[in-house]
């Protein structure tokens, strides 16, 4: 299937690996100049090499997601390589795991920062481009805790449902001007993310990792963690023509591990 994306540009951040970087490898297989923005450097531009030998432009950018200078520089940079935006792939590191109880004023203002605050001011940035092209496709990348919240996860349940529910608020007003926006609601993926939660969660309880792996998997139906690429392709559809009226969606990819009808 052609997703007629060739020559397209998208800025996709935490983008050196995990999530990010599989939406990374999904568009630009599909011809996609890629703007990649991560903090750490070296695994930066070693994803950049990674894809760039898949025949597009690449452009790496290390940069803090949650600095509003950084924001600016990166949309400001690619419009100078590329000549605008037309994909923006809003992903960050998920906030402090906890409860109610353990989180602080200081942990509210952080999780704020990290997964809102910047979400919305990217937007606001590359919107005027993709106006001007009257064509665009922003993707945030959430969490099932949009969907059925985790009492562990407190920050990332206020946080990530407000996203989803401001992409929803602007997803009317996006498509009457040729832009969709979508929320993709990820389940349990073998990323650094979820084997840094894996060992903390088995040093609690005093197992190995491995014991505790597979532990966990006996609650999924299909007892796997999934390959970060399964959800780069959703992604990938979600900015081709084809998916040209799936708006305003929360899409979780989860292997049937909610149990909720929505």
């Amino acid at each position: 299937m052609n997703f007629n994306l060739q020559g397209k540009t998208a800025i996709i951040g935490g983008s050196s690996k995990g999530l990010g970087k599989a939406c990374a490898l999904a568009l630009a297989r599909e011809g996609v100049n890629i703007v990649l923005c991560a903090r750490n450097e070296e695994t930066l531009y070693d994803s950049q090499r990674e894809i760039e030998a898949l025949g597009v432009q690449t452009l790496a950018l290390t940069a803090d997601m949650t600095s509003a200078d950084d924001n600016v520089r990166i949309v400001r940079e690619t419009v100078s390589r590329f000549g605008g935006v037309d994909i923006l792939v809003n992903n960050s590191g998920g906030p402090k795991p906890g409860s109610f109880r353990d989180v602080s004023d200081e942990d509210l203002d952080d999780a704020y920062n990290t997964v809102l605050k910047y979400n919305i001011r990217m937007i606001r940035l590359c919107l005027p481009y993709m106006e001007k092209k009257e064509w665009g496709r922003i993707v945030n990348i959430t969490s099932i805790t949009v969907k059925e919240p985790a009492s562990n996860m407190v920050l990332s349940n206020i946080f990530r449902t407000a996203v989803a529910s401001y992409a929803k608020t602007i997803s009317k007003e996006l498509i009457a001007k040729g832009i969709t926006i979508n929320n993709v609601a990820p389940g349990y993926f073998r990323t650094d993310r979820v084997t840094q939660l894996m060992k903390a969660r088995a040093e609690a309880e005093g197992i190995s990792v491995d014991e505790y792996e597979q532990k966990a998997i006996e609650a999924f139906p299909h007892k796997r963690y999934m390959d970060p690429q399964e959800l780069g392709d959703m992604v990938a559809y979600l900015c081709s023509d084809q998916a040209r009226s799936v708006n305003g969606t929360t899409i979780q990819i989860d292997g049937g591990l909610l149990s909720g009808l929505l």
